[in-house]
């Protein structure tokens, strides 16, 4: 059978042109999905960020600032340090001193109030005395306004909107609640049959979260409710937690209690949704919303653990050192664990991303952005670290 050469041109001209269409529908289809890509970007590139990128531990060089370094702290009773925005505040028995970041003195001024605390929030500090009945609420250029209690006070809490709760002993009940507006304007009053163990307001101001210690069947419970400053009408009480409360924190899909013997999560009606049960005593703590770390020490077997989660349905990490740990803060989606020698950031999948060594000397440290602020009896020390 013959072939024409004609029809053979014309059929390898039809391939060509399928092919060059093939390849235009192709280009057409890329365009579009680029455009549509393009239009979306912010749905799906924040989920590309971190992809491809290896995370190496940072190791810290941990040297000292110089210049107004160290900060000597001249206290015979102790010293309370904490950061707030790029502010220093130090307290001590008789003055309040507000420092910046490069160890500058901005301010000091006297309280002359015994047994002093001190709670800072965007800047501003609420010093209270423990046992005593006045409080005051200090901003960073001048004093915003100062109260007396009509009661002891037992502890009071500041937020960042300049709201004060102070909680004080009663006459007739065992507690009683007495919440102030940024202005020192009383917006809420309360008087409990149980002891009041811990206060947190929520992001708004609006309501807080109450807890409660109670006894029960001769074991003694912690319950929280929610209250809102427009209502005295209680609220139902929670899920009992078989525990003594050290800290909670509320945030906008339930609460979390911490204790001194569990933690536990809950929704917004109260209901128990997660629990860790410690196996060794608690000798720390932190929060930040739903973000929990816990210092668990044995000291009889000299075992010491580091315990973490990012909320109720997270994985726990628990992180076990040969050295006891002595001071956990949350600070920026990080957990600063140190212990005494040297201090590790974990992020909440458990990663170790930073660590620097320090002397056995420091007690306590605070994190403020490219710093670490380590403490002891006799001064403060500034380190720069990156986690």
């Amino acid at each position: 059978m013959g072939y024409d050469m004609d029809d053979i041109v014309e059929v390898k001209n039809r391939q060509k042109k399928m092919r060059r269409r093939g390849k235009f529908l192709i280009f057409l289809l890329l365009v579009g999905i680029g455009v549509l890509l393009y239009q979306n970007r912010e749905k799906w590139l924040p989920r590309l960020k971190g992809i491809g990128k290896t995370y190496e531990t940072i190791v810290n060089d941990g040297k000292l600032a110089e210049g107004n370094f160290p900060i000597e702290t001249l206290s015979e009773t102790g010293t309370q340090i904490e950061f707030s925005g790029k502010t220093l505040f130090l307290l001590n028995e008789a003055n309040l001193y507000l420092y910046n970041e490069q160890g500058g003195l901005e301010d000091s001024r006297q309280h002359a109030y015994s047994n002093a605390i001190m709670k800072v929030a965007n800047e501003t500090a609420l010093i209270y005395e423990s046992g005593g009945q006045r409080f005051r609420v200090e901003g960073k250029r001048k004093l915003i306004y100062e109260e007396c209690a009509a009661h002891p006070i037992i502890f009071a809490r500041l937020n960042n909107n300049g709201y004060t709760a102070v909680v004080t002993i009663s006459e007739k009940y065992l507690s009683a609640l007495f919440v102030y507006n940024e202005k020192g304007k009383l917006i809420y009053s309360r008087e409990c049959v149980e002891r009041i163990a811990d206060f947190s307001f929520t992001d708004g101001s609006d309501a807080a979260m109450l807890s409660f210690l109670a006894e029960r069947d001769g074991e003694l419970i912690t319950e929280f409710e929610r209250i809102t400053f427009a209502t005295s009408v209680p609220q139902k009480k929670s899920a009992p937690l078989t525990s003594f409360c050290l800290k909670t924190d509320i945030y906008s899909s339930g609460a979390v209690i911490i204790g001194d013997t569990a933690i536990a999560y809950y929704n917004t009606s109260g209901e128990t949704i997660g629990k860790y049960v410690y196996d060794g005593e608690i000798t720390g703590c932190d929060s930040n919303g739903e973000k929990v770390a816990v210092i668990l020490s044995d000291n009889a077997r000299r075992k010491y653990k580091l315990v973490f989660m990012a909320d109720a349905s997270s994985e726990t990490f628990e992180i076990l050192s040969d050295d006891e740990y002595r001071s956990v803060i949350i600070y920026d989606g990080m957990v600063y664990a140190m212990s005494k020698l040297k201090i590790e950031a974990y992020d909440f999948k458990g990663k170790l991303r930073s660590t620097v060594n320090i002397s056995d000397s420091y007690s306590e440290f605070r994190r403020c952005e490219n710093y670490i602020f380590l403490k002891n009896y006799r001064r403060i020390d500034r380190i720069d670290y990156d986690s």
